[in-house]
Formats: C-alpha cells, structure tokens, sequence
C-alpha cells in the first residue's frame, strides 16, 4: 500500500512542476449499488476516489486513482430469509464491508464539443476488501449467542467499464458525471452468521454512479 501512496504523490509532484494543460487531478464521489449476490444482504453504500490523469490525445486519457467505498448490511433482509427457512430466530449483527481500490483507467472521448464531452472507460486493478461480522443471534427462546467474530481481509482484482460525459465550467475545471460497473475477481462464500440459514453471499459486483470533478494544471 504504501508503494501506491508514493507513486501517487509522485504524480502529483511531477504534474504540478510541468504544469502542462494534459495534466490534471480528479476527485469524485457518489453511490455504489450492489449486484448479483452481493445485493441480496447490503444496501446501497457509498465511495469516492481521486487520482491523476494524462491525455494522451485529445480523444484518450490514462489515469492513477485511489478511492473508497462501503457498505452496510441489511439486517432486515437478512433475518426475513433467516425465518422463511423456518429458524424463527433473529439475527442482531454489524457486518460491514469497505474496499479500497487501486485502479488505472482509460477514457476513450468520441463527439467532442466545447460544452460536451461523452466518453466510455475500462477501468482494472485491484480491490483490498475488508469484511467485518460482529453481534448477537438471538433465538425465539432462551438466551442469545455470541456471532463468532470475523474480520477477512482480502486483495481481488477488478476490470470496470462504464460511460459518462464530462462538462467544461472553465479553462481549468469539469464537471465528471459517469455510471461504472464493477466486476470484482472475487468468487469465495463468505458467511454472515453461525446458524446457517441463509447467511452467505460469494461476489463484490456493484454499479456506480459517481460525480466529480477534473482539475487542469497550468
């Protein structure tokens, strides 16, 4: 981790000594929806990222970015499919997920305009994922149970694509509006809880919808 944090702080130095206009930073953030079935225990979460971008030309740009995303359990879906399955028990638990990704991109610009710029991005790199589950279960008679704790950390690697556009405000700034969806390398089954029914799930998938902006180096 930390040979990307100097390689990005590199970056930074070295655009901001060049100054050249190809140069430039981003920052965005907004909302990531999970998929598959990573959506059927979390509800939406939400993440951003910066980096450092470089057009190669004026239809293609490659950039570094560094983010975070997070995603809390739903623990009423949880326990609904815990009692379908006939445990009439309940389930008190925090099972939180948070991924930092380190992710090179390409742009590829097409219809260029002075006040529109659509685009679609592959995106790859890698996803350190940390999974947490602490709590309680509770059945319907006696006392509760202590969820062994669990806290996983794993490295999965990732290929993105999306579209978006962005937005010229002024000679240095943009708007950046996109909607990317993440296929996330990782297919383990991961158990939520100790009693069985209905507490696993196996992909990271989700579908981002981010907004930013794109600063320019003069």
């Amino acid at each position: 981790m930390k040979n990307y944090i100097i390689i990005f702080c590199l970056m930074i130095f070295t655009g901001s000594i060049y100054g050249q206009a190809d140069y430039g930073f981003t920052l965005k953030g907004g909302v990531n929806f999970p998929v598959g079935d990573f959506v059927k225990y979390y509800n939406a979460g939400f993440g951003g990222f910066g980096g450092l971008f470089y057009n190669i030309n004026s239809a293609t740009r490659i950039s570094f970015t560094i983010g975070y995303n997070s995603w809390a359990l739903d623990l009423d879906a949880l326990n609904k499919d815990l009692n379908d399955s006939g445990n009439p028990g309940r389930y008190d638990i925090e099972a939180p997920i948070s991924t930092i990704p380190i992710l090179i991109n390409v742009k590829f610009f097409w219809r260029k305009n002075k006040k529109f710029h659509p685009y679609v991005v592959l995106e790859g790199g890698v996803y350190k994922t940390s999974k947490e589950v602490y709590g309680r279960f509770i059945p319907q008679d006696g006392e509760s149970l202590q969820v062994t704790p669990r806290d996983v950390s794993t490295t999965d690697g990732s290929f993105n694509f999306g579209v978006g556009f962005e937005y010229p405000l002024n000679e240095v700034l943009t708007l950046d509006v996109s909607s990317r969806y993440h296929l996330v390398l990782n297919q383990d089954v991961y158990n939520l809880g100790d009693i069985g029914y209905g507490t696993t799930y196996s992909t990271n998938n989700f579908i981002s919808i981010f907004a930013g902006i794109n600063v320019f180096f003069q």
